[in-house]
This record gives C-alpha cells, structure tokens and sequence, in this order.
C-alpha cells in the first residue's frame, strides 16, 4: 500500500492535524491535472486514509533536512506513485498515496517543520490553521513548468528552491501567540493577525505544491496535464468551490473582465513563482 510504504514506528506526527490534508486535497483540486482531480474526488475516503497513513510515519519524516527529512520523503514518495500508476495498481489505492503526498506536503511548509511535535506553539497553530481554513481565501501561486515537464531528478530542486522558506515564519507566529498570551490563548486571534496571514501562506502553498508535486507525477506516469492558462508567475484566486478546472468558466483579468460571465478564478502577476 503507497501510504504504508514507510514503516509506523513510535508517536505520529503532530505538526498538523491530518483534517488539514483533506484541505490541501480540497484546495488542490482546480489546478490538478483534471482526470486525476476526479479520481480524487471518487475516493475521497482513500485520500484521507493516505493522509492519515503518513502521520504515523516517523517523527524524522515530518521535518526539514537530513538523509530521512521530509524532501526525501516526498521524492520518493513521487517515486513510488510514479511506478504505481505505470504498473496498474488499483486507483483508490494510488489516490491514497496522493494523500499521503498532501500530508507531506504541508509539513514541508509549516512554520514548525524543525521543531518538536510537543512544542504548545506547534500543536497552537496546528489547531489555528483547522479553524482558520474555512475562512482563508483559496490561492494557486502557479503551475511550475520547470517542475510538471521535468523528468527524473526534477522534484528536489522545485523543493529546495520553493518560493516560501516556512521556517522564517516560526518567530512571528510565536511572537504573535506570544502577544494574546500564549498558546493556549490561540482562540484571541482574529483574521488581521499574523497568524491568519501565516496560516494562509502555509495552507495555499501547500496546496501549490501539492497541484504542482502530482502534475509532476501524472505526466511522468504517462497522463496529460494540461497548463494551466496565465499559470507560470501568476497568482490565481479561486471564488468559488473547487471542483476539477475542466468545469471552470474563462478568466477574469486583473486588468478588466472578458465581457463573459463573471469567472471562478481571477489572475495576478507576481514578481516570483
């Protein structure tokens, strides 16, 4: 089973809830290849099963760096999802592996990703994050060509040049806990915080990641990925609930409407990807 590949050993992983993984799948889902997106919509259920797999992972797989660090989990994990869509293995069983991959990808990106699971500002902003979700708009920060064309070798590098460095975002969300009177005081926060700010940045460049993580593996798998228009250097807005992007109407410009019905997704340029 993909989401079982690494062996379960001692505490699982508390850095993020394992609810927040289904949120990236969520997220994640317009700017998916779209056959993959309605496979991940049929088995949701796997997907969540995958993510919850990877929790109780070892500890070493949920942090930044080191030969067991969670940049070499998600290469392999692409490995193996790669090898299991080419070999036929059945397709809730494989949509499992992508949870898994979700799950990873979001520890990749939180604040805390070298600090201890037992750390009360950690498993703070874990619990933030799960009830600032429904409030925090979705974002797609672009499909990386770089990355969804390369071949074997391409998924390390698009991980150690990401656009978002999480770590730096460790100081300001203690020193904002901090500021309403810790940890335990995470419900005083409200959605001008830098903690609403932070969650948003974690929450949708996972996402990001994720969209562009499985676009890299569908198309070494041999499936089509379609690019997504405007995508490379673009910051996109989602304005309504994901669905697979094959549903969406055309794009609204940032510079002025197309003169269609308005669009689910609006287009910003950004000076990096």
């Amino acid at each position: 089973m993909l989401a079982l590949a690494v062996p379960a050993v001692l505490a699982a992983c508390l850095i993020h809830s394992p609810d927040l993984d289904r949120e990236i799948g969520r997220r994640a889902l317009p700017w998916l290849p779209p056959d993959l997106a309605r496979q991940v919509v049929k088995h949701e259920r796997e997907f969540g099963r995958g993510a919850k797999a990877a929790a109780d992972w070892p500890a070493s797989y949920h942090h930044a760096g080191g030969q067991q660090g969670v940049e070499q989990a998600i290469v392999l994990q692409c490995d193996r999802l790669v090898a299991a869509i080419r070999s036929r293995q059945p397709f809730g069983e494989v949509v499992a592996g992508f949870g898994t991959l979700a799950h990873l990808s979001l520890d990749c990106n939180s604040p805390f990703v070298r600090a201890r699971a037992t750390d009360a500002h950690t498993q703070a902003f874990g619990v933030y994050m799960r009830n600032a979700a429904p409030r925090i708009p979705l974002v797609f920060y672009g499909q990386q060509q770089g990355l969804v064309r390369g071949r074997t070798g391409a998924v390390a590098p698009y991980l150690s040049s990401r656009s978002l460095d999480a770590s730096t975002l460790d100081a300001l969300v203690r020193e904002d806990l901090d500021r309403v009177g810790g940890p335990a005081s995470w419900p005083r926060l409200d959605d001008r915080s830098t903690s609403f700010g932070a969650a948003s940045l974690v929450l949708n460049h996972a996402a990001s990641d994720f969209a562009n993580l499985a676009s890299w593996v569908w198309q070494n798998a041999g499936g089509l990925v379609p690019p997504v228009r405007d995508g490379q250097g673009t910051i996109l807005i989602w304005t309504a609930e994901p669905q697979p992007r094959e549903k969406v109407p055309r794009w609204v410009r940032r510079e002025g409407t197309t003169g269609e019905s308005p669009s689910t997704r609006l287009g910003f340029r950004q000076d990096r990807p």
